[in-house]
């Protein structure tokens, strides 16, 4: 009877630390400086919010990259703005210049260029859009020097650096991200090959034999899956082809996918925005904007998203304008012509629960406030990297995995296993 009470009270131990884990959608603010009359090294006329004032617009920590502004022209060249203004529609310009780098397999290999099937991997062209990061298609796959489509960007789903490598055996499928996955049909060791699908919502996209044959080079030993543009979709690189005690398996690294490719049009409107074009205009030339990468300045024709506001904008006391996504202006209540106004971004995160406790909540108490001028963002540099392995500010909901990837426990079950063999040993030694 009394070991019968011990595994009932170990049973409900067990049953009280084996909980479900949730998440929940915590809001955050972004807000940038502030642009106050009263300060005496604010400059006279045009003015604008660049990552470097505002980290809610996308930053490439490494190597200094940075494409988005919100660019107010004034009138008065010789005036800042003041409290009551207004500033004209069409004067108020959200710009995005994209950045052309090193991919991550570009990275991996010294040659001047990573050709695949006549389409060039060694780099892309990356962009901010509201802050979030994405790429634009290039005018020429096979010449990337030839420039870029502003008006063509798609997300990164998966993207692995150097360190990531995904073990796959004969028949398995690899479920990577909006449906796409890739399946392994067959590894032959003795051909030093290995036969893959490519597949979308469980249909068949694409299929090719690649081999893994250490002769040759990195090009010719990656797999490229193009749409009818020529743009890359997918591409993972073989990195070696092993014989198990079982059955065959291959390794992957590199691995990169896209989601589908959005058009912007001329007149597409997004919130107080409308599409002006797609090169920057004559009154933004020679703007030296954030970033340490010699290509953050905007010289008239640059290739660009400019938009520019739809309405007036007046700057009066105590209010809030919304712009888009999220992103807002908002002026403080002051005496006389003193026009103090920042930048500010709403943003969500979902942060798992491990506890939950709803005693004393508010909406309000699932809101941070990041403020510019207060938090500090530290880097830190592995200079013996054989890559450019890039930080991102703000970070996307997608995290890249080091190392194999391989099953995982879940969270917390550590500790849950760890006191429950506590407990048997304790029963075993009473017993």
């Amino acid at each position: 009877m009394k070991k019968m009470m011990e595994i009932l009270i170990l049973l409900a131990i067990v049953s009280l630390l084996i909980v479900p884990v949730n998440a929940t959608d915590v809001k955050y603010k972004i807000r940038s400086n502030i642009y106050d009359t009263t300060d005496s090294s604010l400059n006279s006329g045009d003015f604008y919010w660049d990552a470097n004032s505002f980290s809610g617009f996308w930053y490439m920590i490494k190597p200094g990259l940075s494409s988005e502004l919100l660019y107010f022209e004034n009138d008065n060249s010789s005036s800042t703005f003041q409290l009551g203004d207004t500033v004209a529609e069409g004067a108020l310009y959200y710009v995005s210049k994209p950045q052309m780098k090193k991919t991550k397999i570009g990275g991996s290999d010294d040659g001047s260029s990573y050709i695949v099937d006549g389409v060039d991997l060694k780099k892309y062209y990356l962009l901010g859009f509201f802050g979030s990061s994405y790429i634009c298609m290039p005018e020429d796959s096979s010449s990337l020097s030839a420039g870029c489509n502003p008006d063509k960007i798609a997300k990164i789903l998966v993207e692995y650096k150097s360190d990531n490598k995904k073990q796959m055996f004969s028949g398995e499928e690899w479920e990577l991200a909006d449906g796409w996955s890739l399946l392994v049909q067959q590894v032959d060791v003795e051909g030093d090959k290995v036969w893959v699908q490519l597949n979308r919502d469980g249909e068949e996209v694409d299929s090719d034999v690649i081999s893994g044959n250490a002769n040759l080079t990195r090009p010719e030993r990656t797999y490229l899956y193009k749409d009818g543009d020529d743009n890359p979709v997918f591409y993972c690189y073989v990195d070696s082809i092993f014989r198990g005690s079982d059955t065959d398996f291959v390794v992957f690294k590199y691995a990169f996918l896209r989601g589908d490719i959005t058009t912007i049009e001329t007149g597409d409107t997004y919130g107080v925005f409308e599409v002006d074009g797609f090169e920057i205009p004559s009154a933004m030339n020679g703007t030296d904007y954030a970033g340490s990468n010699s290509n953050t300045v905007l010289n008239t024709g640059d290739d660009a998203i400019v938009m520019s506001s739809n309405d007036d904008i007046n700057l009066d006391a105590d209010k809030m304008i919304d712009l888009y996504s999220g992103m807002y202006l908002k002026t403080e209540d002051t005496s006389g012509n003193t026009l103090k106004m920042s930048l500010w971004k709403t943003c969500t995160m979902a942060v798992p629960d491990v506890v939950a406790d709803d005693s004393g909540s508010s909406e309000d108490d699932e809101v941070v406030v990041v403020d510019l001028d207060e938090s500090e963002i530290d880097e830190e540099t592995d200079s013996t990297s054989s890559t450019n392995d890039d930080e991102e500010i703000p970070y996307d909901s997608d995290m890249e995995k080091s190392g194999v990837e391989s099953s995982a426990s879940a969270p917390g079950f550590e500790l849950v296993f760890g006191v429950l063999g506590l407990f048997c040993v304790v029963l075993i030694r009473r017993s």
